[in-house]
C-alpha cells in the first residue's frame, strides 16, 4: 500500500476514519492543561494529529485540520471562562493559538514527507521548542499553553527546568509523541527501537534525577514571610474599611513573627492626591514594627483610563522600591512598567519581586536569577478558573533558576515554594482564610540551567537549520517528493528517503 509520507505503513491503524483521529485529537487537548489536566495525556497530546496529518492531501482535509484545532483549543480555554470571564474570551485567544499550531503541524508535515520519520523525530520537538520559545518573548500570553505546565503537579519530572528550562520539559513530551506517531504508522518498527530507547531513558533519567534533587535540603537560614490577602476587588478607591483591614492582617502576621509581609496585586486602590499619606501609613508600620513590607495596590490616575499596578517595598529605613507591572494581562487598563529589574539586599537574603502576570514570562525569572536573588515575591490576583494553576506556573519559575517564590493571590490558592518548587505553605482563598505565613530558604540555588541559558531553543533552531540544508541539497540533485505518489515500490522510497 503506497501512502502519503510512509514507507511500509501498518494497515491496521489506518482502518480508522480520518475524522476519528481528529475527534482524539479534539479530547486530548481538552484534557492536557489548565484545569482538569490529565497529566500522562502530555506524553501524547500530539499523537492524533500527527497520525492524521500522514493521511491528509488536500485543502479540504487542511480544513477539517484547522476546524478540529479551533474546536479544540476553545474547548481547553472555556475550562478557565469563569467570573468575570465571558465566553468571548475563550473565542478570542483561542484563534490565533489554533492558527499558530495550524501552521506549525504544516510545516512539520510538509518537511517530514521530505526529509523522512527518522529525521522528523527530532524536527517535531525542535518546531515545538522554537514555537514556545518564540512566543514567551513576542506574544502576550508568554508560556500559557506549554505543553511543560501539562505536567505541573509531576514535581520530579519538573526539576528537568532547573537543567535545560522549560522548553526542555517539552521537548521531551513532544518527542514522546513523534516516537508514538511514527510507531503506530510504521511495520518496520525495529528501524526505531534507537528513538524509543533514546526517549525511555531520557524520560526515566530525568524522573530519577528529579527524585533525588527534591529529597535534598536547601541549605541556609529561613525567613518567615506572609502572604496577606485582600476581598474581591471592586475597585473602590480610598477604600478606608478595605485599607484598614489590610494592615490590620499585616499585624496579625507580624505578631506571629513575620519578618517580610506581601500583599496581594492591587489589595486596594488608592486616587493619586491619596498616594503619599497611604505609603506614609505604610512606612510607619515597617518602621513601628521593625519588618519589610510590600505594599501591592493600584493608583488610579487623573488624566487617563488607565492605573498604575504596583508594589512598593518599604523597610525600616525606608522605600527600596516601587515597581509597576511590566506585563500587564491584554485588556488589562494599567501602565506598563519598564524599569530594570532588581535585586535586594536584605538581613534575611537577597530578594526581589514581581507582579502576577510577569511570572508566566520565564525571561523574568531568568533575571533575577542571574542577579542572585534567593526569594521572589509575586503578588498577585487570579480568578477560579486558573486556580491553583496559575500559583503553580509561577513556581516553576524557582525552580528554574534556584529561587524561592511567595505568591499571595486573590480569588485563588497563595502559596510559598522553595527552590525545588516545594510548597513550604498554600492557602485557599474560597476557604476564607485571608492570610499565611511560611518559613522559606532565602539561599540561592545554582542551577544548569541558570548558567547555559536557552541552550535547547539553541539546538531546536540548529536542527531546523539543518533540516532546511538537506532538504536544499536533495532539491539541488533532482530528488522529487512526489515519486512515491507515483507508485514507486518501498524499497525506492526509503533509499530516496535516506532513512536510516
Amino acid at each position: 500500500m503506497i501512502t502519503h509520507g510512509m514507507e511500509g505503513s501498518d494497515a491496521r491503524v489506518w482502518h480508522l476514519p480520518r475524522t476519528a483521529w481528529l475527534v482524539f485529537g479534539i479530547l486530548i487537548t481538552v484534557f492536557v492543561g489548565n484545569r482538569y489536566n490529565v497529566a500522562p495525556l502530555g506524553w501524547v497530546a500530539a499523537v492524533p494529529w500527527l497520525v492524521y496529518l500522514r493521511q491528509r492531501a488536500g485543502w479540504r482535509d487542511r480544513v477539517l485540520l484547522l476546524v478540529a484545532l479551533q474546536v479544540a483549543h476553545f474547548l481547553a480555554l472555556f475550562k478557565i471562562v469563569t467570573e468575570p470571564l465571558t465566553v468571548s474570551f475563550a473565542v478570542m485567544f483561542s484563534i490565533p493559538v489554533a492558527l499558530s499550531v495550524f501552521a506549525l503541524y504544516e510545516v512539520f508535515e510538509s518537511m517530514r514527507r521530505r526529509v523522512g520519520d527518522g529525521w522528523g523525530i527530532v524536527l517535531f520537538p525542535a518546531l515545538i521548542v522554537l514555537n514556545e520559545w518564540l512566543g514567551s518573548y513576542v506574544s502576550p500570553m508568554g508560556s500559557w499553553g506549554s505543553l511543560a505546565y501539562s505536567q505541573i503537579d509531576n514535581l520530579q519530572f519538573l526539576q528537568l527546568a532547573s537543567v535545560f528550562g522549560l522548553t526542555g520539559v517539552s521537548a521531551l513530551l513532544a518527542a514522546s509523541s513523534a516516537v508514538a506517531a511514527v510507531l503506530m504508522a510504521n511495520e518496520e518498527r525495529r528501524r526505531f527501537v534507537p528513538a524509543v530507547v533514546a526517549v525511555t531513558v531520557l524520560s526515566v533519567a530525568a524522573h530519577g534525577y528529579g527524585a533525588v534533587r527534591i529529597a535534598g535540603d536547601i541549605p541556609g537560614e529561613l525567613v518567615a514571610v506572609a502572604g496577606v490577602v485582600s476581598e474581591a476587588l471592586e475597585f473602590r478607591t480610598d477604600d478606608a474599611p478595605e485599607q484598614d483591614a489590610l494592615f490590620a492582617a499585616s499585624l496579625a502576621a507580624v505578631e506571629r513573627g513575620a519578618e517580610l509581609v506581601v500583599w496581594n496585586e492591587a489589595a486596594t486602590i488608592v486616587s493619586g492626591g491619596a498616594e503619599a499619606a497611604f505609603l506614609e501609613r505604610g512606612q510607619q508600620f515597617a518602621r513601628e514594627h521593625g519588618v519589610d513590607l510590600v505594599m501591592a495596590f493600584g493608583v488610579t490616575q487623573e488624566d487617563s483610563n488607565l492605573f498604575a499596578n504596583q508594589y512598593t517595598w518599604l523597610t525600616p529605613q525606608g522605600a527600596l522600591e516601587t515597581y509597576l507591572k511590566h506585563h500587564p494581562v491584554p485588556g488589562e487598563p494599567s501602565i506598563a512598567g519598564d524599569a530594570p529589574l532588581v535585586v535586594h539586599d536584605r538581613p534575611y537574603g537577597r530578594a526581589a519581586g514581581a507582579i502576577c502576570y510577569d511570572y508566566d514570562f520565564p525571561a523574568l525569572g531568568r533575571t533575577h536569577g542571574r542577579l542572585g536573588a534567593g526569594l521572589v515575591v509575586v503578588p498577585s490576583s487570579d480568578w477560579k478558573g486558573i486556580d491553583p494553576y496559575h500559583t503553580k506556573m509561577a513556581s516553576v519559575r524557582g525552580i528554574e533558576s534556584g529561587f524561592s517564590v511567595v505568591r499571595p493571590a486573590r480569588a485563588a490558592m497563595s502559596g510559598a515554594f522553595d527552590a525545588f518548587g516545594r510548597p513550604r505553605a498554600t492557602m485557599d482563598y474560597y476557604e476564607g482564610d485571608r492570610m499565611f505565613i511560611a518559613r522559606v530558604p532565602t539561599l540561592r540555588i545554582e542551577t544548569i540551567y541558570s548558567r547555559i541559558g536557552d541552550v535547547v531553543p539553541l539546538l531546536a533552531l540548529l536542527t531546523l537549520v539543518l533540516t532546511g540544508a538537506r532538504l536544499f541539497s536533495r532539491r539541488s540533485v533532482g530528488w522529487n517528493p512526489e515519486q512515491r505518489l507515483r507508485g514507486s515500490p518501498p524499497s525506492t522510497c526509503l533509499h530516496s528517503e535516506g532513512e536510516a
